[in-house]
């Protein structure tokens, strides 16, 4: 059997060039197969400043280890980007929101947590009240099923998915006050998306009168409202986020 010739070495400048690039493309895929996980070692800094409540921290680290990082398509810069979006909303900044979840590529895009971020940073910019409060339910949900890839993830994407809830209720409640003088109990309700028995609790607390036979509010204009819609199961999220800090380090 003859053998066939050796593959002669590239000569032609394109072909020289075409070798460094495949050398080089080999020799970063191996670098980067052999780092450590940079979005694990820092992911704990997340959880730190989650448990303080200091969203902007929040922010600030997630996009300073996401820009700086290596390891675009790793399933484990959802534990970067996740937490990133939901600060955002949390702060009420849509804009830097969307460009951090279009930063993303495909293969995490389409992802079940992603396409529900997508749709809760869509419904928030729409103000679509009703399917913001739905959309977060659907998020807490997901976050929730044990076979969810991340434990200390879904502890914190639940407390900022509930710190992001309050924060726009209260921006709701506080719209409700300027934007109206009387308001039937029905669009409270479809404003805050929570029971008329609540909302009624805590408008009494603010000012707010109410007719029982009309079903009518009447809202009265405050500088700062004070409001707590927050249901007692959800109460104990922040307890368990900042519990989880300790275990993240111990590791």
């Amino acid at each position: 059997m003859v053998n066939a010739p050796p593959t002669p070495p590239p000569l032609s400048t394109t072909e020289l060039q075409d070798a460094a690039r495949a050398s080089s493309s080999q020799t970063s895929t191996e670098t980067q197969s052999n780092a450590p996980d940079v979005y694990q070692l820092r992911f704990p800094a997340i959880v730190t400043a989650a448990s303080r409540s200091d969203y902007r921290a929040v922010a600030r680290i997630a996009e300073e280890i996401d820009l700086t990082a290596a390891g675009d398509y790793q399933t484990s810069r959802l534990l970067i980007i996740a937490p990133l979006v939901l600060a955002y909303l949390i702060e009420d900044q849509t804009p830097p929101a969307r460009y951090a979840l279009a930063r993303l590529p495909d293969i995490h895009a389409n992802l079940p947590l992603c396409k529900l971020l997508a749709s809760l940073l869509n419904v928030t910019i729409h103000r679509v009240h009703p399917q913001v409060y739905a959309t977060a339910t659907s998020l807490v949900e997901l976050v929730s099923q044990p076979e969810f890839f991340h434990q200390e993830l879904a502890l914190v994407l639940t407390n900022l998915t509930t710190v992001f809830m309050d924060r726009f209720r209260l921006r709701a409640f506080e719209l409700l006050s300027k934007a109206y003088s009387s308001l039937p109990l029905t669009l409270a309700e479809s404003y805050l998306g929570v029971s008329g028995s609540l909302i009624l609790e805590e408008a009494g607390k603010n000012g707010w009168t109410y007719d029982a036979s009309s079903q009518i509010l009447k809202p009265k204009a405050k500088g700062k409202a004070e409001v707590n819609f927050r249901g007692s199961s959800s109460l104990s999220t922040f307890d368990f986020v900042a519990d989880s800090v300790g275990r993240l380090e111990a590791q």
